[in-house]
């Protein structure tokens, strides 16, 4: 706190002990170590002075509370330079700033021209006073640990990030090397289509700290890979998926929207997919519905063989199974439930 700029809660602490103990002076005041700085002051129009001639420095070493009716008969100030001479300062009262541990730190104190002392009212204000200003001290404290904390935690992250993507690029490059010579090209290019969606899932979570990621924005980061031309339409209410669901829904977007493309109704330009999702709470918890329904396409029929898609798709939002898939005239209509509080914490 020494040498930080002025701040509104402090003047206003400072401003405050000046009008309830009626003086012309009042100070926030922390010392240091060899020093005493003003975080706050009335009366003074100066930030610091030397630490030789602090009342607070001597008031620190009392238990609670020191009040210097006429400073010219204590011993402790009498020959203080700040009451020879100029400003002539004759009256001091100082309630201790104190840490939970018991550290004196500084004082809030009001002084004065002229001998005089508070009423009990007045004095029971100042040590009021000075609690808040611990409190407000506390309160910086706690953000500057809150914001150091974010500050490694945002590197742990980045690292993270990176060596998950340094891992995936390893691995997608094992898979072009092992792959090349394979045939089926489609299968070795649905393979890197996967390991992009799951970089993009991992992205998400990374942006979250790995806690969570927002339903929409996955929704939008993944369908924009597939939907060029802005035939899948999207609607439902925001909410949080948990790290488990994030990924589940990724890879089943992108798996969806896949087959959409390859056989389903965005394999032709009149096709469209509305996706939709809502919150029930008929059942004994609230529940997630996802509903993925195409229109405009081929005529579609269960497929005969069942592939590594397919059996993706089957595992649903949390990989509880709850899947639903119909093969209508119009298109295919993909439904998926799931527990909103394992959506949210999985």
């Amino acid at each position: 706190m020494l040498d930080t700029p002025r701040e509104r809660d402090f003047d206003d602490i400072a401003e405050l002990a000046s009008q309830i103990c009626e003086t012309p002076i009042a100070v926030v005041n922390l010392i240091g170590k060899n020093r005493q700085f003003f975080k706050a002051e009335v009366g003074l129009g100066v930030r610091e002075t030397p630490i030789d001639s602090s009342f607070c420095a001597k008031a620190i070493l009392e238990e609670d509370f020191l009040m210097v009716p006429d400073a010219t008969k204590d011993e402790r100030f009498a020959c203080n330079p700040l009451v020879t001479g100029e400003p002539n300062l004759r009256f001091y009262a100082g309630a201790l700033l104190k840490t939970e541990a018991g550290h004196a730190i500084g004082t809030v104190c009001v002084l004065d021209y002229k001998p005089r002392s508070l009423s009990p009212l007045q004095e029971t204000a100042l040590r009021v006073l000075a609690r808040q200003v611990m409190r407000q001290i506390e309160l910086r404290q706690l953000l500057r640990e809150r914001e150091a904390a974010q500050a490694r935690q945002d590197l742990l992250n980045k690292e993270i990030s990176h060596r998950m993507k340094n891992t995936l690029s390893m691995v997608q490059a094992i898979a072009n090397q092992t792959l090349k010579k394979v045939a089926e090209r489609d299968a070795v290019q649905a393979f890197q289509r996967r390991i992009s969606a799951l970089d993009l899932a991992h992205d998400q979570l990374q942006q979250e700290n790995w806690t969570a990621a927002p339903l929409g924005r996955v929704v939008r980061l993944l369908l924009n890979l597939h939907d060029d031309a802005g035939r899948i339409y999207a609607i439902g209410p925001e909410l949080e998926l948990g790290p488990r669901a994030t990924l589940s829904m990724s890879m089943l977007l992108h798996e969806l929207a896949t087959n959409a493309a390859k056989y389903g109704s965005l394999s032709l330009p009149e096709g469209r997919v509305d996706l939709s999702w809502q919150i029930e709470t008929d059942a004994s918890e609230p529940m997630l519905t996802v509903t993925w329904k195409e229109s405009g396409g081929p005529i579609v029929a269960d497929p005969v063989r069942r592939g590594f898609g397919s059996r993706l798709i089957q595992l649903g939002l949390v990989g509880n199974g709850d899947a639903e898939k119909r093969y209508l005239p119009d298109g295919l209509v993909a439904t998926f439930r799931g527990s909103l509080k394992d959506i949210r914490e999985l």
